[in-house]
């Protein structure tokens, strides 16, 4: 990305990092706002009127320190030049909703292999409950095919368990913490500094078991990752690229 024509696109991506640093309470966990002075349900409440939403947002962004971050990958330079830079700026900075199809997307990328080698039925009406019926498709034949080296190598992954023979809401849990994994693997090798924007956004038990699964990716997982994304998330290519 050269030139004056894509400033206009790194200039957006910078607006919304920095919208996202200073507006935590539209992303962040409840598990990381106990310790903020003010009771929670007040947080919540409050922080739904305009009135106060700014204020409270500041407060909260303060006591995470995300006041404090500095993330290298903001920078004008880093973000012309890279296209790892432009696309961990866009993770880290959507809403809710949005980071809850990157989840469900990156978790297939991670769990390709298995998910390929699945035989029981009820395992595989599992997997389409949860990621959808599209989920064999990109596993088998996008994922393994194109981008085998996003997979998470483990001969016995008890996410994996869970998520086949866990009761739901641990199924959840389980897709949530594979997702969360790897697009923290990606995130941290771009950019450490854009890792709280990750962990907050999951309980702090999640984190626990993150810290424990992570495994960063090296570089040739992470330009497929950005070719992943690229394809699953057509609407992104304008920053991408």
């Amino acid at each position: 990305m050269i030139g004056a024509s894509h400033n206009s696109i790194v200039w957006s991506l910078q607006a919304r990092l920095a919208h996202c640093l200073v507006n935590p309470l539209g992303f962040t966990h409840d598990d990381h706002l106990g310790d903020m002075g003010i009771p929670l349900d007040v947080v919540r409440r409050f922080s739904a009127h305009e009135d106060f939403s700014g204020p409270l947002n500041k407060h909260v962004a303060r006591e995470l320190g995300l006041l404090d971050l500095t993330p290298k990958c903001s920078s004008l330079a880093m973000m012309s030049d890279q296209s790892k830079a432009r696309l961990a700026s866009t993770l880290v900075s959507q809403s809710a909703a949005d980071f809850g199809v990157l989840l469900r997307i990156t978790a297939i990328a991670r769990l390709h292999k298995s998910i390929s080698g699945l035989m029981l039925k009820s395992h595989c009406q599992r997997i389409e409950a949860l990621f959808g019926e599209d989920a064999f498709d990109i596993a088998i034949r996008e994922v393994a095919f194109f981008h085998a080296c996003l997979g998470y190598e483990s001969d016995e992954d008890q996410v994996f368990l869970c998520i086949c023979n866990g009761e739901e809401a641990e199924a959840l849990q389980a897709v949530t913490l594979a997702g969360a994994e790897g697009l923290l693997a990606f995130v941290c090798a771009v950019d450490p500094g854009l890792e709280p924007l990750i962990r907050l956004r999951v309980s702090k038990d999640l984190n626990e078991s993150l810290s424990t699964r992570l495994r960063v990716m090296n570089g040739e997982q992470q330009d497929h990752y950005v070719q992943y994304l690229r394809r699953r998330m057509p609407q992104w290519r304008a920053f991408i690229d």
